[in-house]
């Protein structure tokens, strides 16, 4: 069995195109939920300083627009509400406050499979009050409450509330978290309707992971706190 690697800093993404931050002192893990949770149980005995939720998500809040970030108060879900790190979160949030980046501030809600439909985040919108919607930052959470960790989260926001994606991006990502392109080609030559939605989904990421990587020097931000209680 491998040795855990060092680090004092611990993000935690879905989707390998996320996985963008790096460091010495910092591990990225990315994946599907099973995969997440096996891989954090390897991470048991990691002596760590703070757990981070980053990546994209998706728009519940109507004002909200594709590239926008997303800095986590919450995370509710079927099983509770997880918060962050107050702290970490006002330092977050007056350190964005620096750049020309578009930033809200605010809850987000954990589900288990991508929410396809306008009216599906309209209504998840509406029951939880969240403003954003991504299936890891419940699981980081639960892990960092677990292991008495700070948290916070940073997302930026993909599709907006009103994009309805298409239902092949159900399949679209391995268990890896890499994207799936012989599931995405089977469900064009099935459904090749779904296009012009894809390619307007692909946009929309795009634009998200582009604020994402303006953000790529968070973990000597995140790190270079100096936070008493780390």
């Amino acid at each position: 069995m491998h040795s855990p690697p060092a680090a004092n800093l611990l993000i935690v993404s879905g989707l390998k195109r996320e996985a963008i931050l790096a460091g010495p002192a910092c591990l990225s893990i990315c994946g599907n939920a099973a995969t997440l949770q096996a891989k954090l149980a390897e991470l048991a005995d990691l002596p760590l300083c703070l757990v981070v939720s980053w990546g994209i998500c998706g728009g519940l809040d109507p004002v909200l627009r594709p590239g926008d970030l997303v800095v986590g108060t919450e995370v509710v879900s079927e099983a509770g509400s997880i918060t962050v790190d107050k702290t970490i979160m006002q330092a977050l949030q007056r350190h964005l406050a620096t750049t020309s980046e578009n930033v809200v501030i605010g809850r987000l809600v954990g589900v288990h499979a991508p929410v396809l439909t306008a009216r599906a985040k309209a209504d998840l919108n509406s029951a939880t009050g969240a403003l954003a919607v991504d299936m890891e930052s419940q699981i980081a959470g639960r892990f960092a409450r677990e292991r008495g960790v700070p948290f916070a989260i940073l997302r930026a926001v993909s599709d907006p509330a009103e994009r309805d994606l298409p239902p092949l991006i159900a399949n679209a990502v391995k268990p890896n978290g890499r994207t799936n392109m012989a599931a995405v080609m089977v469900g064009l030559i099935r459904s090749p309707g779904q296009l012009p939605d894809l390619i307007a989904a692909a946009r929309d990421s795009h634009a998200a992971l582009r604020a994402l990587g303006r953000c790529r020097g968070f973990p000597g931000h995140f790190l270079g706190l100096g936070l008493p209680h780390f």
